[in-house]
């Protein structure tokens, strides 16, 4: 095909991709809307997806509020035990109350009584949190500061949902662009590769999301209780956080399948790959600090040990799977393409 055909068929399998995209999100802002009319909100694409997203920093937030609850109560059994009259947190409050029971009716002729009740402001503060955290109020740990920022984070998360479940048919027309343009060889490395690549991304997205997110947000509240500050996280933050760090990592697991490609075509091979295991060590550490969004050591390392395993596993398999003579086709098959 000439220049102008292929920017034409270009054209045509990114329209078809969008067309694609936008049916999926259709179908997830109606199943969102069904979900939420019928009271099942595990119905839906965006807004599941936004709870998945959130729930690591809710509940580290609870248990950041929790831990400090229980120090605090700790405290004050301390300072009562000491009788140290001067303590702050034996500061006392009093606000006016009510009793209501039948029998106060028989003994004062009614049935409630006037009462003024006297406790300390910690244990008021421990209370409105606890009530607060068991109670099941609505109220989330994440805020918003401007009116579209609810409105955008969800068509953010829904986009994200669109394009994961249309990846299938976005990576066909992807593929029938370009497989048009390879060589057969070069066509079965993509089909033999391409399924681990996917198994890896996916692995690494999962791992990132269920076992990194709450150790890291665990480690970056600890910045909070350590120089004594209440966080307020903010939800367009946190989505782009938990966002980037599940991509970061489906991304650096791809290691082992790059090492195997570059070696079956004889780039390099295993014996260049463990030689160069300390460089390797070097770079993985420092793209590991450099691409995780957060800044905590923890993130780092979940990031480089299982990466720096990869390697290693990649070495294994290239060793076990030494590059074939001929992949890439020889004198006479040049010739052949270019008599053709």
């Amino acid at each position: 095909m000439s220049f102008g055909d292929h920017l034409e068929e270009l054209r045509t399998r990114m329209w078809r991709a969008i067309k694609g995209l936008a049916l999926c999100l259709v179908i997830g802002f109606i199943l969102d809307a069904i979900g939420d009319a019928v009271g099942k909100p595990w119905i839906g694409v965006g807004k599941p997806m936004l709870k998945i997203i959130t729930d690591p920093v809710e509940a580290k937030i609870k248990e950041f509020y929790r831990e400090r609850n229980e120090k605090t109560l700790e405290r004050l059994e301390e300072a009562r035990k000491s009788e140290d009259a001067d303590n702050a947190i034996l500061k006392t409050t009093k606000f006016p109350g009510k009793i209501r029971s039948p029998e106060f009716e028989k003994a004062f002729g009614k049935s409630e009584i006037d009462v003024e009740i006297e406790v300390t402001a910690a244990e008021l503060d421990a209370a409105a949190k606890i009530g607060q955290d068991a109670g099941d109020t609505g109220k989330g740990n994440l805020t918003g500061l401007g009116v579209m920022e609810a409105f955008m984070v969800y068509i953010k998360v829904s986009l994200l949902c669109g394009v994961i479940i249309a990846c299938p048919w976005i990576f066909g027309q992807m593929w029938a662009f370009i497989g048009a343009g390879l060589y057969p060889h070069e066509k079965k490395l993509v089909h033999v590769y391409l399924p681990f690549s996917i198994g890896l991304f996916i692995g690494g997205c999962v791992m990132c999301q269920f076992l990194v997110m709450p150790q890291a947000v665990k480690a970056m509240l600890a910045f909070y209780k350590w120089i004594n500050i209440d966080p307020d996280l903010r939800l367009n933050e946190w989505l782009g956080f938990a966002i980037v760090m599940p991509l970061v990592f489906g991304l650096a697991f791809q290691t082992p399948i790059v090492m195997i490609f570059l070696n079956r075509i004889g780039i390099f091979g295993y014996e260049v790959y463990l030689a160069k295991w300390r460089y390797a060590i070097f770079i993985m550490a420092i793209l590991s600090a450099l691409l995780t969004p957060s800044t905590d050591v923890v993130s780092m390392l979940f990031l480089f040990v299982p990466t720096f395993g990869l390697y290693m596993a990649g070495v294994w398999i290239c060793y076990m799977l030494p590059p074939p003579q001929g992949l890439l086709g020889g004198a006479g098959e040049e010739e052949e393409e270019v008599g053709v």
